[in-house]
């Protein structure tokens, strides 16, 4: 039980990684706040987190919206009145040719990815300030490491998330907290609706190039040494670590979960 009573909030939590993550830490000991658009989808989560008999918060929220955030932090305050653990996992992505972008399509991506990781720590921070402690594990991505063809809107997104994660675990540090740490998970292809959806990876680059979805996967999985997707629950495994007091002397890093991706 490496997060026993710890409580810890989990943004995009209704899918894919975000699920897995806040599963995770409740088989290890945490209550959990869950936060995505899609009320229907956390109250599924919920029901699974309750099941292995810890609390639930659910509470609908856009990241980039800071009226939301805010709802949001009233919410934890209220029921918990404090935080140990933020996962910023909220994300989405929009492909396009550069050229082609809607501009108000690139701004949302960055308001997603980027905005909403600093309107979430900036909200949640305080609180961990309070107690000296706590852990801010943003989701970023190998995209934020390599270069990404026709999605520059997420690849720029993620390179912001490392250069906050980097300077906010710095500033954090010399400002007095120590003990609160603040780091990012790189995943390459997971295998969750924003891969394989409709409106997933697959989908989009299939229709962009002309070529059916087992195609594209054959390609983009023959760029990992390892060669194979990964399960969101390898992704959750490294939220659990950085998460817990086993990692408390790691701050301001990025780690890679890309089967041999990256080497950076």
């Amino acid at each position: 039980m490496k997060l026993k009573d710890k409580v810890a909030i989990i943004t995009g939590a209704g899918r894919g990684i975000g699920r897995s993550i806040a599963l995770a830490f409740a088989e290890e000991g945490a209550d959990v706040v869950l936060a995505a658009r899609s009320r229907d989808q956390l109250e599924q989560v919920a029901e699974e987190v309750k099941s292995k008999d810890r609390h639930a918060l659910v509470v609908a929220c856009d990241v980039s919206s800071s009226e939301d955030v805010k709802k949001l932090k009233q919410e934890v305050q209220k029921t918990f009145n404090h935080l140990d653990i933020l996962v910023n996992n909220a994300g989405i992505s929009r492909r396009s040719k550069f050229l082609e972008y809607d501009d108000e399509t690139w701004l949302e991506v960055i308001r997603v990815n980027l905005f909403g990781v600093y309107l979430c720590s900036k909200a949640f921070l305080a609180m961990m300030q309070q107690s000296a402690v706590g852990r801010i594990i943003n989701m970023a991505s190998t995209a934020g490491k390599s270069p990404v063809p026709f999605n520059t809107a997420y690849s720029a997104s993620k390179h912001g998330v490392l250069g906050l994660t980097k300077s906010l675990a710095s500033e954090v540090a010399v400002s007095g907290h120590p003990g609160i740490t603040v780091n990012a998970i790189c995943p390459f292809f997971v295998d969750t609706d924003m891969f394989r959806g409709p409106q997933g990876y697959l989908a989009q680059i299939s229709k962009m190039a002309g070529i059916s979805d087992k195609e594209v996967e054959e390609k983009v999985v023959g760029r990992s040494l390892q060669q194979r997707v990964l399960e969101p629950a390898e992704v959750a495994a490294m939220a659990v670590y950085l998460a817990s007091d086993d990692a408390r002397g790691i701050t301001g890093q990025a780690f890679n979960i890309c089967g041999g991706r990256v080497f950076h």
